[in-house]
């Protein structure tokens, strides 16, 4: 990826941007949107007959009138009617518009989530880890609230501009030099107009990605709950969310008084406009060349000209917002996975789970090294732990196994097969993880454990669910299986999370299980108790394990020690306390 997705690139032309919009997303409805702008001319069309109708009215009461001579009869009779009518018209085509055009638009929205979901989950593990959580958050949030209002108002500027058309076409019919120096003084309008839209939309971008700071603050703090107020940093946190909000109302007042320029803007040069109006009509009146009917129509057209002119004056405005949370959309949506399937990778075959890692070597984003050099030898259903104190790499090391990593210098293998030519799907079915932090969705156990193995039948769950010593647990859940687990799994303790987390690994029965210091976050009975579990699970399987706690994998096959990225030391647990070394001295510590 060659910026990240909470890193806009330089601002793409507007044109662009609408052009996107419309190939990839717009048009997919496009029979809706035929239908909308259908409706769309029959209100402009309806808007613009009004100021015939009400010279036709007019020419009734008052009789002045070259063009309609209806007698006060039919005006008392046709006179509502037609009035009626033209507002039925209007309000029916405005109904079916608003409708036909906001599904299109919402439809939309939901489509550009969807695609923005599926890019964010497709992106590798480290360039999700090197991301803003608040600021990806707010994509889905306040970059979609501001693009929906945007599409909406860009379906009422075109119902606008339809009107705004038959208008002035009403205006040059009844006379054409009025309608010349309407058309002189209102360009005028533009050019304050633009330079209001460019300043929107710099500090809309801004605002938009301000937004995801304050989501990401406040996340932070109802995560770290337990810590802020056990350390008492609760005036901390309040002046760093302070903060945050006094720069979003910095942001929003400039938004909100640039904003409210523009239609003071457009309301006064349409004063200007009139007060010349009245000057010539008057002067035009007095030559005989308009008459008092047509001129009524002239200015019943003039005036429901400055609705649809206030909205696409507006339009600008509201446009330049929508057209940044699009463009910080497109950035995620963009972004492409760094780790691929290689052409013409093969499937990697079922096989019994023999690992290798010859000269691997990996560093971060930033040119920091995290490995470097590692060789390892661990034969298929053999046991093989890693330690060494944090930071130490081991984590990184399990990490390049399913590809959340890419190696920087040589090659893992797997059964004789470098990982790196085989598919991802069939290399991560190999292998099954369970880490120190259990993940639990807001779903029922039994969909949490289903994870393991998508389409795995409601039998072969639960057994899974025994096999992890979880199904006595899940048995007293009010609803047994069924019961929604809350955000995080709330309403377990850590113990059953974790048992939750083996019974998945369970239902995979993968023949690579990875341990990343699945026992570390519990107590000590609690440990003891799911030890047990793991060693069941860990038959008959190649199990790499990370365990800060050197009696968890005193019985493994081959330990691996390591220290700055390196491998120092390898063995077993007796070996290695008989060198004297760096094992043997973090043993003496722990076992002392």
């Amino acid at each position: 990826m060659t910026q990240t997705a909470t890193e806009p690139g330089p601002a793409a032309a507007t044109g662009a941007l609408a052009a996107r919009l419309w190939r990839d997303y717009l048009s997919r409805y496009w029979t809706r949107l035929i239908l909308a702008l259908f409706a769309m001319a029959v209100y402009a069309a309806s808007a613009s007959a009004i100021p015939a109708g009400v010279e036709w009215i007019n020419a009734g009461l008052s009789g002045d009138s070259e063009r309609y001579s209806p007698s006060l009869d039919q005006v008392l009779m046709l006179g509502p009617l037609l009035v009626i009518g033209l507002g039925a018209a209007n309000a029916l085509a405005q109904y079916a518009q608003t409708r036909l055009s906001a599904t299109a638009a919402l439809s939309t929205l939901r489509d550009l989530q969807n695609d923005m979901f599926e890019r964010m989950t497709a992106l590798d593990f480290g360039q999700l880890q090197a991301e803003d959580s608040g600021q990806l958050v707010s994509r889905f949030t306040n970059d979609a609230a501001v693009l929906r209002e945007t599409l909406q108002r860009v379906s009422n500027a075109v119902r606008d501009l339809l009107t705004f058309a038959g208008l002035c076409a009403m205006m040059i019919f009844y006379d054409w030099i009025l309608f010349l120096v309407i058309l002189f003084v209102y360009p005028l309008i533009g050019l304050p107009v633009a330079r209001i839209g460019k300043i929107l939309r710099r500090t809309s971008a801004g605002a938009q990605a301000q937004a995801g700071v304050i989501t990401g603050l406040v996340g932070e703090s109802i995560a770290g709950a337990r810590m802020v107020k056990t350390y008492q940093i609760e005036p901390l946190e309040r002046a760093r969310a302070a903060g945050a909000f006094e720069e979003r109302l910095s942001l929003l007042k400039k938004m909100a008084f640039t904003r409210g320029a523009n239609e003071p803007v457009i309301f006064f040069a349409g004063s200007v406009a009139l007060a010349i109006v009245v000057a010539i009509v008057a002067m035009r009146i007095a030559a005989g060349a308009l008459s008092t009917s047509e001129f009524v129509g002239f200015i019943i057209a003039l005036l429901l000209l400055s609705q649809p002119a206030r909205g696409l004056g507006t339009l600008n405005a509201v446009a330049q917002e929508g057209f940044a949370a699009f463009e910080r959309m497109l950035t995620l949506i963009d972004a492409r996975p760094a780790i691929v399937v290689r052409e013409g990778a093969a499937e990697l075959s079922a096989g019994p789970g023999a690992i290798r890692y010859e000269g691997v070597s990996f560093s971060y984003s930033d040119g920091s090294p995290a490995v470097s050099d590692i060789d390892m030898d661990i034969p298929a259903g053999a046991t093989a732990a890693l330690v060494g104190p944090s930071g130490a790499g081991k984590t990184t090391l399990i990490n390049l196994l399913p590809r959340l990593y890419e190696a920087s210098n040589g090659r893992i293998l797997i059964d004789g097969h470098d990982i790196s030519a085989v598919t991802l799907n069939s290399l991560r079915a190999r292998m099954a993880l369970v880490s120190q932090e259990a993940v639990i969705f807001n779903m029922s156990a039994l969909e949490n454990i289903a994870f393991g193995r998508p389409g795995a039948s409601r039998k072969e769950i639960v057994a899974a669910a025994e096999a992890a010593a979880a199904s006595d647990f899940i048995g007293s859940l009010p609803g047994g299986f069924d019961t929604p687990l809350g955000e995080g799994g709330a309403i377990l303790s850590g113990g059953q999370r974790q048992r939750l987390a083996l019974a998945r690994a369970f239902l995979k029965d993968a023949p690579i299980l990875l341990l990343d210091e699945a026992t570390s976050a519990l107590d000590a009975e609690n440990e003891a108790r799911i030890q047990e579990t793991i060693r069941t699970l860990m038959q008959n399987r190649t199990t790499l394990v990370i365990a800060h706690r050197l009696s968890t994998v005193k019985d493994a096959d081959v330990i691996f020690v390591m220290e700055d990225g390196r491998i120092v030391e390898t063995g077993r647990h007796d070996d290695l306390l008989a060198k004297g070394g760096v094992y043997a001295r973090h043993a003496e510590l722990q076992f002392a």
